[in-house]
């Protein structure tokens, strides 16, 4: 049984060389210090993960700092850095083995303590807590801090990805305030447990979303009462170097999530904001202090993830609150996922493993409404589903963050879309998708359907064999309310997409390259085009909007062959918008390139190599244009193996820490982290 205060740490990546990466639970102390603690026994992750007690002059990852460490194999050493960017050293390296008070430089024990005596650190070991050996002790002439410095506890799994669990006890010496992953982690790290030494809450400042010229949204995480009942929750914000603004609180009972918008800010103005909690004995604790700016109320692209939210479109989310079941999929199978899918009620959907899922050419399909499905819970690099399709055949359902890559034998071509929603579904988004090699279409809209959205979405390579089409969507027959918004259509031959007869939609700030044909409208039709980008058209033997339909064209441009007097629009125009979503705002066309190879796609900040080549391709023009015959275009494939084959990015897990309130704050804050690449998870 672990003694008074224990502590959890979950870390990844390594903290050696001229930068760290690893989670840290820290607080600034001032001059001397004298800290202990116990460890646990830690995960062979690596032979290298570690863990302990760490003092760090700043919080960079290339920061001067030293740290008494503890390895999977019980072994105890001092490393440290001498001064910013210079190479990690220990009593185990050759740099510095020297300065090694015990043989070999290292020693078993499982208590630590670490020590600060005018400008001398020291470092001991212990068996039982109160008899310490000397590891070693470092001069101010090696290492040299500052008055104030940071001092706590640092695990690191040396496993990029990976996760590594530590239990502590028994600290002394330090209460801990603030925790956050320090440097580049592939996984992000958190700490639970029963408070500081004196029962101090543990609370993290996660991701600020929703920002606008005047008002923003963030979100906290109470990771532990302490010794408390409850604790007193808000937020903190400040211009920097001004006083601390506080935000209206909430009482919390027990450990959990919580957001909240603040509003009256000022435009174009930089913002520190961090998460606060007053336990109710009186000990207060802080989280690590986020920065942001807020816009200049200009429109366009929104700091902090893509322009386009989910429910920008028709499809709204009412339904979804914190009363939802939570399915954990916890197998990269497609038993495991086909449970959840399938399940009854509304419910989130929310993923412990990563990994590629092999369909073997069948459908998985959401067969009941209300689920969403938050594919961006995935530890990297995400989950993919290969050779078959995903079907929402329900309403009011959410698919974030997933990849579908079909595949020349991925089922029967008639109808063999990658993704899409079944006829007669309503309120359905589709949000941060990869759709790739369809033998039909790439992610399509279902016949009589209503209130569907594509957000954000990477829709790439219809097949082009020739009894296959490479198309990028159809949006079927009498669908009403379709809007598919900042999306990349690229190397799709036609159906850019394909609007059939009575269909209502609008498409705005998407980026279509390498085609032939663009928007194909049917009789009685209706579109609103409004600031896309069309790139590296091949042939000109139409226009790029045609058919029977009708469309309010607004502010598109044609590059790479631009237009040249060739014609855009052939249809019916209208000059007015026959449909929009309330409220939505778009960008000015300049911006949506860079906007959309930045955003689209499941997992921007996290890609893998076959949406990256497709990325790239785009922003080098690498695509052949003005070819003789479109029927066969370089640079679509035919089949998978044109393009390297399936997928086989291989797995990793980790555990979610789900909490009961403000669940869509919390699925939100994870979308940021594989939007943003310097976004960390709630």
């Amino acid at each position: 049984m672990w003694g008074q205060h224990p502590y959890r740490f979950r870390a990844g990546a390594p903290t050696s060389g001229t930068t760290d990466a690893f989670h840290y639970y820290y607080r600034e102390l001032t001059g001397d210090f004298d800290v202990s603690v116990h460890t646990g026994s830690i995960p062979n992750t690596d032979s290298w993960a570690k863990a302990g007690l760490m003092v760090r002059q700043t919080l960079n990852a290339d920061a001067e700092n030293a740290m008494v460490r503890r390895r999977p194999n019980g072994e105890v050493s001092f490393q440290w850095r001498g001064d910013n960017g210079n190479d990690t050293v220990s009593t185990t390296s050759d740099g510095g083995s020297g300065e090694s008070d015990v043989p070999n430089g290292y020693i078993s024990a499982d208590w630590l303590r670490l020590t600060r005596s005018g400008d001398t650190i020291t470092a001991y070991r212990s068996t039982n807590g109160t008899d310490w050996t000397q590891i070693s002790s470092i001069a101010p002439s090696t290492i040299d801090f500052a008055e104030d410095a940071y001092v706590g506890l640092a695990v690191t799994s040396h496993n990029g990805g990976t996760l590594c669990s530590v239990p502590f006890d028994s600290l002394s010496g330090v209460s801990p305030t603030a925790n956050r992953d320090i440097g580049d982690v592939s996984v992000a790290g958190s700490v639970s447990g029963g408070g500081g030494t004196d029962g101090d809450p543990i609370v993290s400042t996660g991701a600020v979303t929703d920002v606008g010229s005047s008002s923003l949204r963030v979100a906290g995480s109470l990771n532990d009462l302490g010794d408390a009942a409850s604790a007193t929750v808000g937020f903190e914000y400040r211009q920097p170097g001004e006083t601390w603004t506080q935000t209206p609180t909430e009482t919390l009972g027990s450990t959990g999530s919580f957001s909240r918008s603040i509003d009256g800010l000022a435009s174009s103005t930089t913002y520190e904001i961090r998460a606060f909690a007053t336990a109710s004995e009186g000990d207060t604790a802080t989280g690590t202090t986020v920065t942001t700016e807020t816009t200049d109320g200009g429109g366009g692209s929104q700091p902090g993830g893509a322009a386009f939210d989910p429910e920008d479109g028709f499809a709204t989310t009412d339904w979804f609150d914190d009363s939802v079941t939570v399915h954990r999929v916890t197998e990269a199978t497609v038993s495991a996922v086909r449970s959840a899918f399938e399940a009854s009620g509304p419910r989130l959907v929310v993923f412990e493993t990563s990994g590629v899922i092999d369909l073997q050419t069948t459908d998985l399909e959401i067969t009941n409404p209300y689920c969403w499905v938050a594919g961006q819970t995935a530890p990297s690099p995400g989950i993919t589903f290969i050779n078959g399709m995903v079907q929402v055949a329900a309403d009011n359902c959410v698919v974030q963050h997933l990849r579908i890559f079909r595949g020349e034998d991925g089922g029967a071509a008639e109808g063999a879309d990658p993704m899409n929603n079944a006829d007669e579904t309503s309120n359905v988004i589709f949000d941060h998708c990869s759709a790739f090699w369809g033998r039909d279409e790439n992610l399509s809209v279902g016949y009589d359907s209503t209130n569907t959205t594509i957000t954000n979405s990477l829709i790439a390579e219809g097949l082009d064999e020739p009894e296959e089409n490479s198309n990028g969507s159809l949006v079927g027959n009498g669908a009403s309310n379709v809007a598919i918004l900042g999306s990349v259509y690229a190397a799709n031959n036609d159906r850019n997409p394909r609007l059939k007869d009575n269909t209502q939609s609008v498409i705005a700030n998407s980026l279509v390259y390498y085609f032939d044909k663009a928007i194909m409208i049917s009789g009685g039709a209706q579109a609103s085009v409004v600031n896309n980008q069309y790139l590296g058209r091949f042939d000109w033997s139409d226009a790029v909007i045609k058919g029977d339909g009708s469309v309010y064209i607004e502010t598109n441009n044609v590059a790479d062959p631009p237009l040249n007097g060739r014609p855009f629009c052939s249809t019916s125009q209208l000059n007015s918008r026959p449909l929009w979503p309330s409220g939505l705002s778009v960008m000015n066309t300049n911006e949506v390139e860079n906007h959309n190879l930045a955003y689209a796609g499941a997992r921007p900040a996290d890609r893998i190599s076959h949406e990256q080549r497709v990325i790239d391709d785009i922003a080098s023009r690498a695509h052949e244009t003005n070819v003789s015959d479109p029927g066969n275009a370089p640079g679509i494939p035919g089949t998978e193996d044109e393009v390297g084959g399936y997928p086989d990015h291989g797995s990793s897990t980790h555990s979610l820490f789900v909490p009961e309130h403000d669940l869509r704050g919390w699925i939100d804050a994870w979308a940021l982290a594989v939007e943003e690449p310097d976004a960390n998870p709630p």
